[in-house]
């Protein structure tokens, strides 16, 4: 209820009122006995002066025109004359309208139209903006800032001042007020600029304000609280002097007057001190202007502490780079090292890497156990440490694989030269548990020749040249050396055909096994012995020992090795279903099968798929397993628990068995061997004394390649040896 204060009046209701053509009130209130009876001397002819309360208090005087020019009026119609500006006008419609003469403002960005409302509530007017003056108001960003539109309101042109910020993605909101209220445009902007001082002031970032000098003009709470020092004390003093060393205060200054130069916005990283000492800081930098002058013009500094993500990186980069066992750099690290060192064209010439494999680490790890062989690695990095000279680098890039990078003007001499000197390192034992084991190694050696040439290809060249001294070092128990020349490659290519051809024959069935019988001494066959064979598309075939050494490379000897029993099973059960009084079939398998595959599983599903007695299979294993870990030894006494008999391959380069502590039945005399007998004395003095050993201690022995007469009669007197070969079957087709 808006109140009409008039003097020596009485009470009395309104009907209407109007004020400048718009209409306010629907019902007044007139009384009488104003308290301010000397406000209400009218200064015109006609006319009383009135003193008018809107329910909120606002109070404004207005001039009141009687028809019968009479103070008492009571009751009649009348129009109001304002005694104020019409600016004043439009400040108390306004204070009407929306409660306020600073209501809210909300501009979308889809519509020119600016909605202006209550402090609380829905729009109440709605004004068309000019596209040009909407636009200028979109240029308004998170940051409160003001705009000036011109515009008209309540009949009246006026000028408006928008203090606001960009609220959400497609909308602009704040308060306006006339231009003819300063007041409340110093309340809009003081609203604004508190807004943005609690920002300042609370952002979790450390925010300083600096002059060109270095000189700082603000300091908000986290830049305290890091230096330990309140904005006041530090205001006018120097940055540079306060919070950095000499080396990083005079890069700062270079930067700074760089870029007051250029005035682009930057970021940097710096060292600050702090109360928690020396911190890492990421400062993302931006040029501002309160003026014209360049007095005017401050570089405003936020700033992150990265300290901790910095070391977390570092940490990270250290795991993806290093070698958690050894310390040495892994092969991620190699191959960003040669990928920096391959780019540049001087090293053609001056760069050789060498390939180090441990040939007998999974023997000595698999008896020990890893924690052992942890110990062994350790040793081996360190000693491999010692040979290095300036500019040679170890590396560490798989389980028992080292790279060493070497650099000079001979880096091709030089590498030959550490590879044999490793050599002669490794001719001395490694003490584990009070035991020497003694290491074999095989080196690769490949030289940067080549403009263009990848990690990748430098790696693969010496892993070619590494296997190619493996090849030539197996079966020898010695360390080789070997440098990469384009037929490994050539080499590698046909292992890759091979290993293909060979993943087609099995699916293909182009395996099978040959059988030959072994005969005793008195001329009776007794058993078979199952080899496999390869009838290959091209009409060639490869056979026996070759077939097993090239499925071994090619990572079938397992699958060999399980097609081979199953093979000779059969064929053993259909002789015994024949009754042609074959006792055993002997089958010699592939040493990943005896190291990697379940050799004692595949044997008994064999014996029981062709019901068969565990005593009619024997199994030879290739030479070597006097060097066998005690983890292989177990297995092949697994075996033998189940009545399998186990024999062990001896031959003319291998080292022969202890026959007393090796979980065998028996031996089996190999091919080379046999060729030497009878003429060689040696060979003869050696194979007399291991059969006379066999014949005492119950064991079995097979000899392999009895070609001749002179051979056959030369087996004769040992009663316990079955012997074969061609000269033997033709002798037992003879029997049959």
């Amino acid at each position: 209820m808006t109140r009409v204060v008039c003097a020596n009046l009485q009470k009395h209701s309104w009907r209407k009122s109007t004020l400048i053509g718009q209409q306010l009130w629907s019902r007044c209130e007139v009384y009488e006995n104003s308290p301010r009876r000397a406000d209400l001397q009218s200064d015109f002819p006609g006319y009383v002066k009135l003193w008018i309360t809107d329910p909120k208090g606002i109070g404004s005087f207005l001039q009141v025109k009687t028809r019968n020019k009479r103070r008492n009026i009571a009751g009649r119609e009348c129009s109001f004359r304002r005694m104020i500006e019409p600016d004043d006008d439009v400040l108390s419609l306004m204070r009407v309208q929306f409660g306020t003469s600073s209501p809210r403002w909300r501009l979308a960005a889809d519509s020119d139209a600016l909605e202006l409302s209550p402090l609380t509530g829905p729009a109440a007017q709605t004004i068309a903006l000019p596209s040009g003056q909407a636009a200028r108001v979109r240029t308004i960003g998170g940051v409160t800032g003001s705009v000036t539109v011109d515009t008209r309101l309540f009949g009246h042109n006026l000028r408006l001042h928008l203090v606001g910020r960009k609220v959400d993605r497609a909308v602009w909101a704040g308060t306006c007020s006339p231009s003819v209220s300063s007041e409340s445009v110093a309340i809009d902007l003081a609203r604004g600029l508190s807004f943005a001082e609690t920002i300042l002031s609370e952002v979790n970032s450390l925010v300083v304000v600096l002059t060109r000098d270095g000189r700082i003009q603000r300091f908000n709470r986290v830049a305290e609280e890091l230096a330990g020092l309140k904005e006041e004390d530090v205001i006018g003093k120097s940055a540079w002097d306060l919070f950095m060393s000499d080396e990083e205060a005079q890069a700062s200054r270079k930067n700074i007057e760089a870029f007051f130069e250029s005035g682009d916005p930057y970021q940097v990283e710096r060292i600050v001190k702090t109360v928690k000492g020396p911190r890492l800081f990421l400062f993302r930098n931006k040029f501002v202007r309160t003026g014209t002058s360049e007095d005017e013009k401050f570089l405003v500094c936020s700033g992150a502490d990265i300290t901790e993500e910095r070391h977390a990186q570092q940490r990270l980069a250290r795991l993806a780079n290093v070698d958690g066992l050894t310390g040495l750099g892994n092969r991620n690290y190699l191959l960003e090292k040669l990928h920096g060192l391959l780019a540049d064209a001087r090293t053609v010439g001056e760069l050789a890497i060498l390939y180090v494999d441990l040939d007998n680490f999974k023997r000595v790890n698999d008896t020990l156990g890893h924690q052992d062989g942890d110990v062994l690695l350790k040793k081996v990095a360190r000693r491999l440490q010692h040979l290095l000279e300036l500019g040679q680098e170890l590396t560490r890039i798989s389980g028992d694989e080292f790279v060493i990078l070497l650099q000079g003007a001979f880096a091709h001499y030089m590498a030959s030269d550490l590879a044999n000197r490793i050599i002669r390192d490794f001719e001395l034992a490694y003490v584990l548990r009070s035991s020497n084991y003694r290491m074999r190694a095989s080196i690769g050696i490949a030289e940067h020749v080549q403009q263009g040439t990848s990690p990748f290809d430098l790696l693969k060249q010496a892993d070619l040249a590494m296997y190619a001294a493996k090849a030539e070092g197996k079966n020898r128990d010695v360390s080789v050396v070997r440098c990469f020349t384009p037929d490994l490659a050539d080499k590698a290519t046909r292992r890759l055909q091979v290993y293909q051809s060979l993943q087609y024959a099995f699916l293909r069935r182009e395996i099978c096994s040959c059988f030959d019988c072994f005969l005793s001494c008195d001329g009776r066959t007794r058993g078979l012995r199952a080899s496999p064979q390869w009838a290959r598309p091209d009409g060639t075939q490869i056979a026996g020992a070759d077939l097993i050494d090239l499925a071994e490379s090619a990572g079938f000897g397992v699958q060999l090795g399980e097609f081979q029993l199953a093979d000779a099973s059969k064929r053993l059960r259909a002789c015994k279903d024949e009754g042609l009084g074959i006792q055993y079939v002997s089958v010699t398998v592939p040493l990943s099968q005896v190291l990697d595959g379940d050799l004692a599983g595949c044997a008994f599903s064999c014996l029981r798929e062709y019901r068969l007695d565990p005593g009619a299979l024997r199994i030879v294993v290739p030479h070597g397993i006097d060097q066998a870990s005690q983890s292989v030894l177990d297995k092949l006494a697994a075996l033998r628990s189940t009545g399998v008999r186990v024999l062990a391959e001896i031959s003319g380069h291998s080292a022969f068995p202890n026959l007393g502590a090796l979980p065998i039945d028996g031996l089996c005399i190999t091919e080379d061997l046999t060729a030497r007998l009878p003429g060689d004395p040696v060979t003869r003095a050696v194979i007399t004394g291991l059969v006379n050993v066999c014949g005492e201690m119950s064991l079995d022995v097979l000899a392999y390649g009895v070609e001749r007469p002179d051979q056959r009669e030369w087996f004769k007197p040992f009663r316990h040896v079955d012997a074969q070969g061609t000269f033997l079957r033709e002798e037992a087709h003879q029997g049959q």
